[in-house]
């Protein structure tokens, strides 16, 4: 049963309450996990808070360094490569969507694939998808895995070579997606 949406307090009509709320929130919101200042105001923003509340809570808590966006993202890129098993460019996206500028969201990949092998990590992916089977039946088969592992954001050419293992009928099927 999908859990029910917590009940959103009214903002108070007091500017100094309302500053102080804004406050409580953000800091409840940080303290499930790691986001960044764009996410933060948004979902202040989503529970009604003024813009210029908003603007002051997420600066105050960014002086403060519970607000860390470099943090944060090395965090969701870490997540996003280790736990989820996601790919370079889906993590690139996802870090994107989650607020973060491009050029934070390329360095915080580039360092967590610095630390991850993302060759590993599509090794890993490829033999759950396989559950067990040592080689891949016939070229709907591999073009069926070869797209979802293109979907979780890893590079064509990563794929082809970890899929070639499994792969035992002669040359790869020739209309793959992404070529």
């Amino acid at each position: 049963m999908p859990r029910a949406a917590p009940a959103v307090p009214a903002v108070p009509a007091d500017p100094d309450d309302a500053r102080k709320a804004a406050h409580a929130a953000a800091l409840r919101l940080l303290a499930g996990r790691e986001m960044s200042g764009a996410r933060v105001s948004e979902r202040l923003r989503a529970r009604g808070f003024p813009d210029d509340v908003v603007t002051e809570a997420v600066a105050r808590l960014t002086a403060a360094g519970v607000i860390d966006d470099r943090r944060a993202a090395q965090a969701a890129a870490r997540t996003l490569v280790t736990v989820r098993q996601r790919g370079r460019h889906r993590v690139r996206r996802e870090l994107e969507h989650l607020g973060f500028d491009k050029d934070l969201a390329h360095d915080a990949l580039e360092r967590v694939l610095g630390e991850a092998d993302e060759a590993a990590v599509l090794g890993k992916v490829v033999a759950s998808k396989l559950r067990g089977r040592r080689s891949i039946p016939d070229p709907a088969a591999y073009r069926r895995l070869f797209s979802a592992l293109l979907r979780r954001g890893f590079p064509a050419d990563l794929v082809r070579a970890a899929l070639r293992p499994y792969w035992r009928h002669g040359s790869e099927p020739v209309d793959e997606p992404g070529d």
